[in-house]
């Protein structure tokens, strides 16, 4: 499973510095502007590094691995992946500066101008570039979301009897909440800031979430534990929070693996938060014409039914998601009030907030 760790950087990494003498040919490899080489070049020249490396994106993670085996199969590049956070990856393209050995990440929404900010990170607009929502990328092309996920809730009822698809069904019930590591996880971030709409704050309001949290820490309903598949066949958790696109998944392995298991997915129907993750190209990529072209097939019909056949929800509306697939999906209807994120410094901060807050006023309830 992907890391995605949200741990906010205490200051902007320092400005690249470029080296003379030997490293003055790498440096000009560098500012080759991948926005103005035209696709078919890009198809060509990646062919012939042959290799694309990536952080943060393992084949378990949206269906990942179909995307990496048809750039495989398409196009000969052979493809390896680190698994690490969003904070983890940026951390490596900048340490790694003089001897890269990452292509490409995919970092969460957060991220995106942090990966700016930290000048990590090159340019590269896909040829799909139109048909993506302005929210969904930065104008420059320094990174771009692929796909969406929202905030669902795993109900196993082995243990709970009534339906629960809302932040009020769980206040109403005796059910332990399982969310992760919230100080630290994107996820379980997004979690307290949907339970934060759904109370009646919003990103620059969180109190009430954190009202919300209290109670259940001090009613001993907040699982200290993760998520895990042999958790939840074991019955040891009752409602599990993260993206709808994971609920999905863990739903299919666990009935596969223990067919007495008895899983409920949904949609939180007040608090449906939808955020996305971003495709980062790093700055100092050994393989950068690689990572463009991996881009460009994200971007894709082909790369965009991927994320669908992984229950993620892709960036562009204009591709058709199968009927195959979409039965296998939360109904159309449950999205009917979703809450999209789409300005990037508030979701920062708040993620910023959420970690700091919970450390401090919601794990002492919970020892």
């Amino acid at each position: 499973m992907k890391k995605n760790v949200v741990k906010m950087t205490a200051a902007l990494m320092a400005a690249v510095v470029f080296m003379t003498g030997c490293g003055a040919e790498k440096a000009t490899e560098e500012t080759v502007d991948l926005r103005e080489v035209p696709l078919e070049e890009i198809i060509e020249k990646a062919q012939e590094e042959g290799t694309i490396s990536s952080v943060g994106m393992p084949n378990d993670w949206a269906n990942w691995e179909g995307s990496w085996e048809a750039i495989t199969e398409t196009y000969g590049l052979e493809h390896d992946d680190t698994d690490m956070s969003s904070a983890e990856e940026l951390s490596m393209f900048e340490t790694e500066k003089d001897a890269a050995t990452k292509d490409i990440g995919d970092v969460g929404q957060a991220f995106g101008q942090t990966a700016i900010d930290m000048d990590v990170v090159q340019p590269y607009k896909a040829s799909t570039w139109d048909s993506i929502p302005d929210w969904a990328k930065d104008p420059d092309g320094n990174w771009v979301i692929t796909y969406v996920g929202t905030m669902s809730c795993m109900v196993n009822k082995n243990n709970v009897d009534e339906t629960i698809d809302s932040w009020e069904d769980i206040a109403n019930s005796d059910c332990v909440v399982t969310m992760g590591d919230v100080v630290r996880a994107a996820a379980p971030q997004t979690a307290v800031l949907s339970c934060a709409y759904a109370m009646g704050g919003d990103m620059e309001n969180l109190d009430p979430a954190f009202d919300f949290f209290k109670q259940l820490a001090e009613e001993g309903r907040l699982d200290a534990g993760e998520y895990s598949q042999e958790r939840m066949a074991r019955n040891e958790i009752d409602v599990s929070l993260t993206w709808d696109y994971l609920s999905l998944k863990y739903r299919d392995l666990i009935v596969e693996e223990s067919p007495e298991a008895n899983i409920e997915c949904h949609v939180m129907t007040d608090g449906a938060i939808q955020s996305g993750y971003c495709l980062v190209i790093n700055k100092y990529a050994p393989h950068p014409y690689s990572a463009a072209l991996t881009v460009e097939y994200m971007l894709s019909d082909e790369g965009q039914l991927n994320r669908a056949e992984g229950y993620a929800r892709p960036i562009r509306s204009d591709v058709e998601i199968p009927e195959e697939l979409a039965q296998k999906m939360i109904a159309d209807e449950e999205y009917t009030d979703g809450i999209p994120l789409t300005d990037n410094e508030a979701i920062t901060a708040a993620c910023a907030e959420i970690s700091t807050r919970w450390e401090e006023e919601i794990i002492p309830l919970m020892n």
